[in-house]
């Protein structure tokens, strides 16, 4: 190269890979940080220990801005110096916010960065390196994030230093984006886990209050709060009641009582949740949600007092909320209702459903006497067709015909007690009343004998013979509710008329749809009917008239 060219010196060549050198270590090292250590805490302080080794520094601090309240919090410290008390003076909120605040990496001298009365005991030759942390946005803005800041007394820091707290900067940077990140999902995580085990515990059978307090316990812990609480709404009172606490019960002092419970209300009247921090010494914050199934009030859910200095944040309203989008199936379907959806679920029509589980006040399954009919409808000589036919071929058969009739009462308003081998039991008039059961049931008995035709005429092209049903109804009042042992019970019914009913259905023609006497007195003159007389029936020890009914009278 000619003279006055800007050919590099072999030295000033040799420090400039040198740098370069420095800045993939540093880069590698922050990388393998990342990679290896995605909790944000182990990270930051791993980050904050490689930053002290690499820059020989006496102290490193690591700041980033709350991304709620934008407060500044100190993430990780270390400390090198063996002399920390005159460091103390550079651990500050004001100082991090500084630096912050700085354009760029800033090498202050000790007087630059406290008055001359604070720097007494700090070394003369003092240097603080500060580091502001940003990133740029999708607009290209600049969103601050946090601080660095590292102090040297022995050796100055140089302008390749301030290079590679640059580089640093940026490996910074993309790591706390990372630490949000994993930070989010593990709150995520948390939020289904507890959703999980809340619904969970509808699943144990245990008695309503316990599963309230048991719920309260499992928030509780997720949210880490000293107290948890639930309050009903009392519908005919207009005001919320106290229904279950954490074992921590500050509501034994009334004063505390009425604040959470004026909170309560506000969440309530503004049908959104409601947060207070900075309360007072003993009863710090209180959070709440109101908890409003279909337009219905049914109370609220909160907890009081997060443990540690700080109020209730961001996540903790988060989590508060996605338990509460539960509480509707996973607490406040009483032991009652789910007890009658466990029961009935697969005997009534939903619409049935619905309309029981409408009716909150009203114990369905308790035992009581009834005005109403029983149908039956057996498979004529089943035992001879099963000798006959394939086993899985039965098998179908009789499952295909059982759904078929079971569709057939639950649309006529009909309750499926139970299916008795190929036979079928079914309810009119429970557990909802019907005025009109006896009509509804025959209405059923006959569509079951259409229904079963057709049934019959597939199965008859699959190799299935010809097999009839006949139908009985009876009429009277009975004893209905649920009955059983704890690990196995149905809604069923007992009585005279059941017993008649299913006598009945033995002697009914293949085809026929048979009535007592008493059912036949609730429909006479709206249907056609034929009288059959000297009916000998298994346990009544007279003749029996029955009536078979011929069609529905428009």
């Amino acid at each position: 190269m000619g003279a006055g060219t800007n050919e590099e010196t072999p030295e000033a060549l040799r420090e400039r890979l040198e740098l370069k050198r420095k800045e993939l270590e540093l880069i590698l090292a922050i990388d393998h940080i990342r990679d290896t250590m995605p909790d944000p805490a182990t990270m930051l302080a791993a980050i904050a220990n490689t930053l002290a080794n690499q820059f020989q520094a006496e102290l490193c601090l690591l700041c980033l801005l709350d991304r709620e309240t934008g407060e500044m919090e100190l993430k990780a410290v270390n400390d090198k110096s063996e002399q920390f008390d005159w460091l103390k003076p550079l651990i500050t909120r004001e100082l991090a916010q500084r630096v912050v605040e700085a354009g760029d990496v800033a090498i202050w001298k000790r007087d630059q960065v406290l008055p001359a009365s604070d720097t007494a005991q700090l070394p003369d030759g003092l240097q603080l390196a500060a580091v502001p942390i940003t990133i740029s946005t999708t607009t290209g803005a600049e969103e601050r994030l946090g601080a660095l800041l590292l102090a040297h007394s022995r050796t100055p820091f140089d302008l390749h230093d301030v290079e590679l707290l640059k580089i640093a900067e940026s490996q910074i940077d993309s790591a706390v984006i990372q630490g949000y990140a994993y930070h989010d999902l593990e709150q995520r995580n948390k939020e289904l886990e507890t959703i999980y085990r809340v619904d969970r515990l509808r699943d144990q059978h245990l008695a309503f209050d316990e599963m309230l307090n048991s719920v309260l316990q499992e928030l509780r812990a997720a949210i880490q709060a000293e107290m948890g609480f639930i309050m009903l709404y009392n519908q005919a009172e207009s005001r919320l009641e106290l229904r279950a606490t954490t074992r921590d019960d500050l509501f034994q002092v009334s004063p505390y009582y009425e604040v959470v419970d004026r909170v309560a209300n506000e969440a309530l009247r503004r049908a959104e949740m409601v947060c207070y921090d900075d309360l007072g010494d003993v009863l710090r914050s209180v959070l709440c949600i109101p908890l409003i199934l279909h337009d219905e009030i049914i109370g609220v859910l909160g907890v009081v007092n997060r443990y540690g200095p700080r109020g209730f944040r961001a996540e903790d309203r988060r989590l508060l909320n996605a338990i509460g989008s539960q509480m509707d199936t996973a607490i406040f379907e009483s032991l009652e209702r789910r007890r009658l959806r466990q029961v009935l679920g697969r005997s009534v029509d939903p619409r049935v459903m619905e309309q029981l589980l409408a009716n909150p006040d009203v114990d369905f399954l308790k035992g009581e006497r009834l005005m109403l009919s029983v149908l039956y409808s057996d498979v004529r000589d089943s035992t001879s067709l099963s000798e006959r036919t394939a086993p899985e071929l039965m098998v179908g058969f009789i499952n295909d015909y059982l759904s078929r009739m079971t569709e057939v009462i639950l649309s006529h308003g009909g309750t499926l007690d139970k299916f008795i081998g190929d036979g079928v039991m079914a309810l009119f008039g429970a557990p909802f009343p019907q005025p009109a059961h006896a009509l509804n049931a025959v209405r059923a008995g006959l569509e079951m004998q259409v229904t079963h035709r057709a049934v019959m005429e597939a199965w008859r092209e699959r190799g299935v013979e010809s097999a009839p049903i006949g139908v009985g109804i009876a009429t009277g009042e009975l004893t209905a509710g649920e009955m059983g042992s704890p690990q196995r019970s149905d809604y069923t019914v007992i009585g005279q008329a059941a017993n008649l009913g299913a006598r009945i259905c033995s002697v009914a023609r293949a085809g026929q749809v048979l009535v007592s006497q008493e059912t036949y007195g609730l429909i006479e003159g709206k249907v056609e009917a034929i009288p059959v007389t000297g009916l000998q029936l298994k346990g009544i020890g007279h003749d029996v008239t029955a009536y078979h009914i011929v069609r529905i009278l428009e």
